[in-house]
Formats: C-alpha cells, sequence, structure tokens
C-alpha cells in the first residue's frame, strides 16, 4: 500500500482560498472518474486482499473466552 503523501513529499506551495477550493474540487472529480473507470479492478483488489485475511486468521483457541 502506497505510505501518506503528506509525509514524504515537500511542503505544497501555499494557494489563495479560490485556488485550493478549484484544487480539491477537481481531486474530488478526478477521483470519482478514477474509481468509475477502474472500480472492477480497485473492488477485486480488496476482495482478495479480505478472503486473503480470512483464510489465514487461526481461529481462537476453544478454551479462551471471546469477549
Amino acid at each position: 500500500m502506497i505510505s501518506d503523501p503528506c509525509n514524504d513529499q515537500a511542503r505544497l506551495p501555499p494557494l489563495s482560498d479560490k485556488a485550493a477550493v478549484m484544487v480539491l474540487e477537481f481531486l474530488h472529480r478526478f477521483t470519482e472518474c478514477f474509481e468509475s473507470q477502474y472500480y472492477g479492478e480497485i473492488h477485486r483488489y480488496y476482495e482478495e486482499r479480505s478472503q486473503a485475511n480470512m483464510e489465514t486468521a487461526d481461529p481462537p483457541p476453544v478454551d479462551e473466552p471471546l469477549f
């Protein structure tokens, strides 16, 4: 998984309020389009990881209380 991009990048330049909102709106729209285009691939990736986690998880010992 990709690390947090805010932690390993140089500081971003200052923006005006309007410019910050415009960039944010662009990023939201880009993300929507990206998710729409690659929904199948993204869903498949997370589904495979979820199933792998379920298959490799060891069940708790029988004599140990669940809560």
